[in-house]
């Protein structure tokens, strides 16, 4: 209802009069739902009823609202000189007008835009499907491989049975010829589980797999990238527990730098997971693969605290929501990497990277450091090879002073 935003009379009457102003009551409605303010509820309700005239004086019915219209809408704002009281070249007109087509589009009073799929390869079509239900593929990982899956097909052909081991190096060193290291190793983790798929099938022989070329990566030349114990504690004390974001990224934060978690794994996790009986959480790792995981007292702590305090009521299995309107799960594992960004700068800290996954790194170094056994890392971690967790062995200064060599004295031993 209107009335939740808007006080005066005048304008309640305003904005019923205008040529959507049977819905607004309703879209109202669904603004408090998701969290709106007062202010930015009434900027949005406002850019409603601005596009509601502008789109009546081009004749368009409410039923034929589209993005296309809404583009339109958008590009009238910059020079708008309309004479109705709710003109103006507010950002919030524009968002309004797209968050009211969403709200038309999910009660139906305007058709959802109709989603052409596009024309894949049989069998492109067919790995697609065998990633998911074999691998537990996400749609982030098949956006990546089902393109060079198809180009891979468009330079071999679709005669599988005729592959032969220089044409799938002569294939991936053109790639690499052509674009930078990252773009090559997709093609690489690509084209070798496509392989691995049309050997399970019989499409081509096995062994065609492992013509697949490696590409150098020295993986363990490095040091892990990892923050000490007295920064973690800096980082989760500057998350103030006495409001919303605070009590949030504190919880986040926890289950990061205590548990190891992947910022995926964060985002993916359901009120469900969390078992305060046994004092464990589930997460869903790479390819769907199930864990539980021991929870923390303070990190069990700080999630009950978010949960009972800041959490907003939101009919969403998620346990982590965004903190502004409209409120929902976090869209994607961006914003944990931006929230431990902001709170390593407003720490202080000189951090070798910025993201969720220097957590990850340092977790694994505390254990370490602790004098927790590689095998007991890689089981919290999950890694499936134990070369990841051997990664971590070189900042267990212990262990090296235990196995580094004398360095001889000239004159003394061989040469």
């Amino acid at each position: 209802m209107l009335e939740l935003y808007i006080d005066s009379e005048d304008k309640l009457r305003q904005l019923r009069q205008c040529p959507v102003g049977e819905y607004l009551d309703d879209f109202a409605q669904v603004l408090h739902s998701t969290g709106y303010k007062q202010r930015p509820a009434q900027l949005t309700l406002r850019g409603v009823a601005h596009f509601g005239y502008w789109a009546s004086e081009r004749a368009v019915p409410v039923e034929h609202i589209n993005s296309e219209l809404i583009d339109a809408f958008a590009g009238h704002l910059p020079a708008c000189a309309c004479s109705h009281n709710f003109q103006g070249r507010d950002v919030y007109h524009s968002a309004g007008a797209r968050r009211f087509l969403s709200y038309l589009q999910t009660e139906g009073i305007v058709p959802l835009p109709l989603v052409v799929p596009v024309a894949m390869a049989p069998l492109a079509e067919h790995f697609r499907n065998w990633m998911r239900q074999h691998r537990g593929a996400t749609d982030g990982t098949l956006g990546v491989y089902l393109p060079l899956v198809e180009e891979f097909l468009a330079t071999l052909g679709d005669d599988t049975s005729a592959y032969d081991a220089g044409q799938v190096r002569d294939f991936i060193l053109a790639v690499s010829s052509q674009h930078g290291h990252g773009r090559t190793r997709s093609t690489v983790n690509a084209v070798r589980m496509f392989l691995r798929f049309l050997s399970a099938y019989g499409y081509c022989s096995s062994d065609l797999v492992a013509a697949v070329p490696s590409i150098a990566r020295w993986r363990l030349a490095s040091l892990p990238r990892y923050i000490d114990a007295d920064d973690i504690e800096r980082l989760i004390a500057i998350c103030d527990p006495n409001c919303a974001a605070g009590s949030r990224d504190r919880a986040i934060i926890l289950l990061l730098a205590g548990l190891g978690l992947r910022a995926g794994d964060v985002r993916d996790l359901l009120l469900a997971d969390v078992d305060w009986s046994q004092g464990r959480i589930r997460v869903m790792g790479k390819g769907r693969c199930e864990t539980w995981l021991p929870l923390p007292q303070e990190v069990g702590d700080a999630i009950l605290h978010y949960l009972e305090n800041f959490r907003p009521g939101f009919d969403d299995e998620h346990v982590f929501l965004r903190i502004h309107a409209p409120f929902g799960p976090l869209r994607s594992s961006g914003p944990i990497s931006k929230l431990v960004r902001r709170a390593i700068q407003r720490a202080g800290i000189k951090a070798p990277s910025m993201g969720a996954h220097v957590l990850r790194h340092s977790a694994a170094t505390a254990m370490l450091r602790q004098g927790v056994s590689l095998d007991i890392v890689g089981a919290v971690l999950r890694h499936r090879c134990v070369e990841s967790t051997a990664h971590y062995a070189k900042v267990d200064d212990a262990l090296l002073r235990a196995v580094a060599q004398p360095w001889p004295i000239e004159g003394e031993g061989p040469c």
